[in-house]
């Protein structure tokens, strides 16, 4: 499993601050000013901004895909379980409380990625989509790694946050048309 240092009142402080003040307009002083530490305190504990947004990113999306574990578990296969993650992860991109779930430069925006989120992002959905898996009837298309799947899954829905449909479609009809690609790119079916 994926080793994250995220549990700190510091991280906490600079998620509260960046969810009043956007990522882009939040400062160390105000992630300290926030946290009741000087800013002295902020760099030797966890680091410069980046450190910080990084750090904060990887914590409340850690969070995130614990928190749906149980839902994606109660899925009836792996592909249907994998359409409900990309799902869940295009409404809590969307909810404040999940502001920093893309790495965006500001609140409600999917912006350029932090530097150094990618990788580890893609690792988290991966061991998630590795836990369906080994959970849930189906399996991912012969030669896709879990990780793979987990980037795969990220990359198409930070693409439907960002990209608008050609024409207007309910949720009902993004879920559909994303299980028709779960199932034909990933696979998920026995």
């Amino acid at each position: 499993m994926l080793q994250l240092d995220t549990d700190h009142p510091i991280l906490d402080a600079a998620a509260v601050c960046f969810g009043r003040r956007g990522v882009r307009r939040t400062t160390i002083e105000d992630i300290a000013a926030e946290a009741g530490v000087s800013r002295i305190t902020v760099y030797r504990q966890i680091g410069n901004r980046d450190e910080i947004v990084l750090r904060a990113l990887l914590g409340v999306t850690d969070r995130f895909l614990q928190r749906a574990q149980p839902r994606l578990l109660a899925c009836a296969d792996l592909a249907e379980a994998l359409t409900q993650l990309v799902m869940e992860t295009l409404r809590a991109a969307r909810r404040d409380d999940v502001l920093l779930l893309f790495a965006s430069e500001e609140q409600g925006a999917a912006g350029r990625p932090i530097s150094g989120a990618p990788a580890p992002l893609f690792a988290l959905y991966g061991e998630t989509v590795a836990l369906l898996e080994r959970e849930l009837p189906g399996t991912l298309r012969p030669g896709t790694t879990p990780e793979e799947a987990g980037e795969w899954i990220l990359r198409l829905t930070l693409s439907l946050l960002t990209i608008a449909p050609p024409a207007h479609r309910s949720r009902a009809e993004t879920t559909r048309f994303v299980r028709r690609f779960i199932t034909g790119g990933l696979g998920g079916t026995e």
